[in-house]
């Protein structure tokens, strides 16, 4: 049985190449698979399945994946691959740059002179911010003034309620915030992801994609925003980073039970390709569409069956034939590259 290899990413590539030691392990050598001008970043490396490690184990590893992919894009351009990946040698490296060479050509194309920077703000002083809403903000005042001249008994329950009312209040002061500062910045990009904020004081958590060329231009942009804030906020730009934001491949395994079932579904041959799936769809739907039969319980059930299995075909096909037969039951690997 052929060894597993950590695939770290995809970068361009026609011949094998080693870029030392250093992987997720320990000082495995990090080296290239190549096919057909791309390559698969690999180490021969074996890590637990992450679902059965320790937090603080499964941290390290991740660093030391992260860490990998950016000392390869400090020399060229990587598509990153989701932390964990595995696969069965080297001939299960190039099937996946086989499956995905279409997308990982264009991606590699788009990404082309370009960088991620992400970009943190955060606030210096939340209780300043939270006791000027309260002063401030006219329906607090409004109420604040009201629960004054009402009984002591309704004392916490009111407080509780102010509560709600200031984090209403300091959740809209800091999209319009965010909104202004993102807006601000992505004249500088030619995208943006937005990530969830962390806290309170967090105000913006975006990361930027642009132009290699517009990285002093951001640059400028930041100091325009710093100065304007006056200390009232903090900017953390990190970067260039690989383009997880933007794009991430991750890689599914499809047991062929599933594949088998939903070709009969789909009353396919052996031969299957995206055209095949669309036709058999199509011409099913004719025939049997729910909407033919209201009156039968059964149809609808049976149609989302036959839906799924052409979702499921669609996005095994690629342009390519895939088999279906008894002496070629094994499992599918599609390629998918996802925006986090």
């Amino acid at each position: 049985m052929d060894k597993e290899r950590y695939l770290y990413g995809i970068i361009k590539g026609a011949e094998k190449k080693s870029f030392g030691p250093g992987g997720i392990i320990s000082d495995e050598e990090v080296y290239t698979i190549p096919y057909r001008g791309i390559a698969g970043v690999v180490s021969e490396s074996q890590i637990p399945s992450p679902d059965t490690m320790l937090k603080e184990a499964l941290g390290r590893l991740l660093v030391r994946h992260q860490q990998t992919i950016e000392k390869i894009m400090s020399e060229q351009i990587v598509i990153p691959m989701k932390f964990g990946t595995t696969v069965s040698g080297d001939e299960g490296v190039r099937e996946v740059l086989k499956k995905g060479f279409q997308r990982f050509e264009e991606l590699l194309a788009s990404m082309e002179g370009r960088i991620e920077l992400d970009v943190a703000v955060t606030r210096v002083d939340l209780n300043g911010v939270i006791r000027r809403i309260g002063e401030e903000d006219r329906e607090i005042k409004e109420f604040k003034t009201l629960i004054a001249s009402g009984p002591p008994a309704q004392g916490f329950q009111d407080r509780i309620k102010i509560g709600i009312m200031i984090k209403e209040a300091l959740e809209r002061r800091r999209t319009k915030e965010e909104e202004r500062i993102v807006d601000f910045l992505k004249k500088s990009a030619v995208d943006f992801q937005k990530h969830p904020v962390m806290d309170d004081k967090m105000i913006v958590n975006c990361a930027f994609l642009l132009e290699k060329i517009k990285e002093p231009d951001f640059d400028a942009s930041l100091k325009e925003l710093d100065e304007e804030y006056e200390q009232e906020v903090n900017f953390r730009c990190v970067g260039p980073l690989p383009p997880y934001s933007f794009a991430t491949c991750r890689l599914n395994k499809i047991g062929y039970e599933r594949l088998d079932e939903a070709g009969k579904l789909l009353r396919l041959g052996n031969n299957v390709t995206a055209e095949a799936v669309k036709e058999a769809y199509r011409e099913i739907a004719q025939k049997e569409h729910p909407d033919r039969d209201p009156d039968n319980p059964h149809l609808e059930k049976k149609f989302e069956e036959i839906t799924d299995a052409y979702k499921l075909l669609t996005s095994c096909c690629g342009g390519e034939e895939i088999i279906f037969g008894p002496g070629d039951q094994k499992d599918l690997v599609v390629v998918e590259i996802v925006r986090p």
